[in-house]
């Protein structure tokens, strides 16, 4: 008998397989609190940073990148914030819990078809970015560009969204395999156009992200033979953050474009419907039972978690400023601790 899982919010506990057990859904669970609980104010307190310190010159390219940082940390604020329900979701053995809720199945499953992809852009735009700086080190980015070209690309994936849903062409749905709620085509063509779709706006950008890395790598050991070792351009220094943080995106992106492509190759192999996704996985209960999830979610979950540290180790005013709020903190804590004993003591 072929294998299809339980597909929907209503299962019982008994219906899920003997490969999901309560020790790794608490797991999971655990693995997205830390996320929750490390980037929502890491990230919060990065984009209180970059718009404190962002440059009031608009014709500087560090305006240009300041805008760029604020809008990713937007995009992070939001991804650790909306893993809740996910947490809930497995604490719960994978009941649907909020996910049950068509009305909230829907604009959560839209939210998440808009920001990995939003994700991407930004990422990728940056990169870019900055490997025209270093080749053409006069050259003056726009940050009103910027603006434009990120409100289009969200325009298009709201668009890409919305449409499908407005036409009936798609519904958002609870899946107890996967722990969250997705876009179910109900033709073969809307199938085959979300899977093909979504594995392009992921993998399209990678190319000229990999190829402008090795530029910049480049340029950048290029001008390290000029200079004296150890004596970096803060110029320098940013280009390599900005390749750090590329790298790490990359490499946490690419499991979940292997799985729409996956997607795609069943569609097209097996000539289904809406199943083509288990379809791919009838091999395995595991990969199933787990991988949309760990691939779709929890690695954009980890990458936006990691970015607050990378912008703390590698940016000196940033950890100046997070230091300085932590000694502010504790002063106030002091301080009240002293009031709280001296009006004890006076009470006494």
């Amino acid at each position: 008998m072929e294998y299809e899982p339980t597909n929907s919010s209503t299962a019982s506990t008994a219906a899920i397989d003997a490969a999901v057990t309560a020790a790794s859904n608490y797991a999971f669970a655990a693995l997205y609190i830390s996320c929750m609980i490390l980037g929502l104010p890491g990230n919060l307190v990065s984009l209180r940073f970059f718009i404190k310190n962002r440059s009031t010159d608009w014709r500087s390219n560090k305006s240009f990148f300041d805008l760029l940082y604020i809008l990713i940390a937007l995009v992070d604020i939001l991804v650790c914030a909306t893993v809740l329900p996910i947490i809930l979701s497995f604490l719960h053995q994978r009941d649907g819990v909020w996910f049950v809720n068509p009305t909230f199945c829907t604009i959560w499953g839209g939210l998440w078809e808009v920001l990995p992809h939003l994700s991407v852009f930004l990422v990728g735009f940056m990169s870019l970015s900055r490997t025209v700086v270093l080749l053409r080190p006069l050259c003056k980015l726009n940050p009103h560009a910027a603006y434009l070209a990120t409100s289009l690309y969200l325009l298009l994936l709201v668009l890409r969204t919305a449409v499908p849903v407005a036409l009936g062409e798609a519904v958002y749905m609870y899946a107890i395999t996967d722990v969250f709620c997705f876009e179910n085509p109900q033709t073969e063509a809307a199938y085959q156009f979300n899977s093909i779709s979504r594995a392009i706006t992921l993998a399209a950008p990678v190319v000229p992200i990999c190829i402008s890395c090795l530029l910049s790598y480049t340029i950048i050991k290029l001008n390290e033979r000029r200079v004296e070792r150890g004596r970096r351009s803060s110029a320098m220094n940013a280009t390599i953050t900005i390749l750090i943080f590329t790298i790490v995106y990359i490499v946490l992106n690419i499991p979940v474009f292997l799985n729409y492509l996956l997607m795609s190759v069943a569609g097209l192999r097996e000539g289904c419907k809406t199943s083509c996704y288990y379809h791919a996985y009838n091999h395995s209960k595991l990969l199933t039972w787990y991988s949309w999830n760990f691939t779709y979610v929890l690695c954009v979950a980890v990458n936006s978690t990691i970015n607050p540290l990378i912008y703390y180790c590698r940016m000196r005013l940033v950890k100046d400023f997070v230091n300085e709020g932590m000694r502010s903190s504790s002063r106030v804590v002091v301080e009240h601790t002293q009031f709280t004993k001296t009006l004890t003591k006076r009470a006494s």
